[in-house]
Formats: structure tokens, C-alpha cells, sequence
């Protein structure tokens, strides 16, 4: 790679991270490219970028950003997922290293939290933003349909 490929590379990593929520590595090791192709599939409606790239040129990219802690993660060949939904690329990446024991979940960071594997797992087991709103949903709507039954009820006894 000639020296301004790497720095359009670095500059478009750059502009990706700044409209991120968050950011994953992962380690690819084993994988075989149709494993890769699915995860990327299943990751693309909530990236901006799911790349792999090389550990220097994202450490570069990095450097001067709120996700600099991220590049103390990189240490062997890594792929890296910039989140734009955060809490849903999480639960992709456990399911997704539940079925597949080759993928390694090397850690991220979320809002101000850096994150472990064990964080990223923890996070995945959390309710989802629809999630929550359909459940508060029916928590308010759940006395006025009881009212409503009773008086139905109510109703059929005359």
C-alpha cells in the first residue's frame, strides 16, 4: 500500500469514527471468508464500518479521538466495528461468538465506558431501546384495557 492510499485510509477510518457511538475489535482468527462475509451482513444495517484492518493504520486513526483507549486492544489481527447502534452490535457480536468459538471478542468502547469481553456480553443481555418503549407501552395501556374489560362486563350482566 503506497503511503497516500494510507492516509486516504486513515482519513476515511477518521470520518467514520466521528459520527460512531461506539467501536468493537474483534479477533478473526479461523474464520473462513463466508463466516466473515455473514457476520458483515448481519453488522451492516447498525456500522458504519466493519473492516479489517491493520492494527498500525487503526491506531493511527485513533490517536486524537474519544475512542484512543480502543487501540490498546490491538495486539493480533483484528477487525474492528464501528458502531452506530452500539447495544445491537453487541448482541450480533455474542450470538455470533456463541455459534462460531473461533471468533474472539476482544473488548470496545461505548459512550465513556471501555469495555471487556465480559462488558460487551453483559451488554448484549440488555433489553434493546424498542424493547424497553414496547414494554412501558403496555404498562400504560394495561389499566385502561382492564378498565375497559370490566366495563364490558359490566355491561353484559343487565
Amino acid at each position: 500500500m503506497r503511503r497516500e492510499e494510507k492516509s486516504d485510509l486513515i482519513s476515511a477510518l477518521q470520518s467514520s469514527l466521528k459520527e460512531a457511538d461506539g467501536i468493537f475489535v474483534i479477533e478473526n482468527h479461523g474464520l473462513t471468508v463466508k463466516e466473515m462475509e455473514t457476520l458483515r451482513n448481519e453488522l451492516r444495517p447498525m456500522v458504519s464500518l466493519f473492516k479489517v484492518v491493520k492494527n498500525r493504520l487503526m491506531k493511527l486513526a485513533l490517536k486524537d479521538t474519544d475512542f484512543a483507549p480502543v487501540s490498546d486492544m490491538m495486539k493480533r489481527p483484528t477487525a474492528v466495528a464501528v458502531a452506530t447502534d452500539s447495544l445491537a452490535v453487541t448482541k450480533v457480536l455474542a450470538k455470533f461468538a456463541d455459534e462460531h468459538p473461533n471468533l474472539t471478542i476482544v473488548g470496545g468502547k461505548m459512550d465513556a465506558d471501555v469495555l471487556d469481553v465480559n462488558g460487551v456480553v453483559q451488554l448484549s443481555k440488555l433489553p434493546s431501546l424498542l424493547e424497553i418503549r414496547g414494554t412501558i407501552a403496555r404498562i400504560l395501556a394495561e389499566p385502561a384495557s382492564r378498565l375497559a374489560r370490566v366495563s364490558a362486563e359490566y355491561g353484559k350482566k343487565n
